[in-house]
This record gives structure tokens, C-alpha cells and sequence, in this order.
């Protein structure tokens, strides 16, 4: 073998060693890519990860406010049955009068009623009358004191004169 051939094979073996490296080169950036890429996702991922956790710590809060609510509006629930309950038993306790009955005990009530009237009427007539009786009494007092005054002036001036 000459130098020639030696040389050619050198070559094809660095040519070929060449493309060997340019592949691998090639695979080496494609590795780098896909190392960046999976760098930006495990980002990303967490990124999503903290925004899950808030949304489930806040569906958590919003679970719990919920349930007090719930357990808020279901002891308002029993409340109100307990309430029915007992007006249901008030109900039933009541006692229904018919309408005979009712007009009996209007007519009683307006009785009493007008008998309390009269009662009092009769009284204001004794009070009145009373009451003339004392401003007539009072009337003649005044007049008699009226008059001795009268008497006892000219008295005084007829003492006077003479």
C-alpha cells in the first residue's frame, strides 16, 4: 500500500469519524433541547402544582364554610320543627267555639257592657246633681255674706254719719 491509499483511507476514516461526530453532535443538541424543554415542563409543572395546592387549600375553605353553613341551616331546620311541633300542639289545645256559641258570648259581653254604662251613667247624675246642690248651697252662702257685708257697711256708715 502506497501513501496514497493510506492517506485516502485516513481521510475516509475522518470523514467518516466526521459524520460519527456531526450525529453525534446532532443527538447531543437534540438531548440538550429536550433537557431544556424538560427543564421549562418541571417548571411549569411546578408552577402548577402551587396553583393546584391554593385552588385545593381554597375548595378546602370553601368545603368547611360550607359545611358550617349546612350544619348552621340544619339546626335551623330542627328549630323550626320543634316550633311547628309545639304550635301544632297549641293549636289542638285551643278550643273552637261555634258560631251560636260566639254570638251567645257577644251578646253576654254587650250586656255587661251596657249595664256598666248605666251604672256609670247613674253615678255621673248623683255626682252632678251633688255637685249642683253643693254650687247651689255655696250660691246662698255667698249671697248671705254678701249681704251682712252690705249690712255691716251701712252699719259702719251710719255710725259715721251720726
Amino acid at each position: 500500500m502506497n501513501d496514497i491509499q493510506k492517506l485516502h483511507r485516513v481521510i475516509d476514516s475522518l470523514e467518516e469519524q466526521s459524520a460519527q461526530v456531526a450525529d453525534f453532535n446532532g443527538l447531543l443538541s437534540a438531548v440538550n433541547d429536550a433537557r431544556t424543554e424538560i427543564e421549562a415542563t418541571k417548571s411549569t409543572i411546578a408552577n402548577l402544582a402551587t396553583e393546584q395546592g391554593k385552588l385545593v387549600t381554597k375548595n378546602s375553605n370553601k368545603f368547611e364554610e360550607f359545611e358550617g353553613r349546612l350544619t348552621s341551616l340544619n339546626d335551623l331546620l330542627v328549630q323550626i320543627k320543634d316550633d311547628q311541633l309545639k304550635l301544632r300542639c297549641e293549636v289542638s289545645a285551643l278550643k273552637f267555639v261555634t258560631p251560636e256559641q260566639f254570638e251567645q258570648g257577644r251578646a253576654s259581653i254587650d250586656n255587661n257592657i251596657a249595664k256598666q254604662f248605666a251604672e256609670l251613667n247613674s253615678k255621673l247624675e248623683v255626682a252632678a246633681e251633688s255637685q249642683k246642690r253643693s254650687i247651689s248651697g255655696l250660691r246662698t252662702i255667698v249671697i248671705l255674706v254678701i249681704l251682712l257685708l252690705a249690712g255691716g257697711i251701712g252699719f259702719l256708715a251710719m255710725n259715721m254719719v251720726f
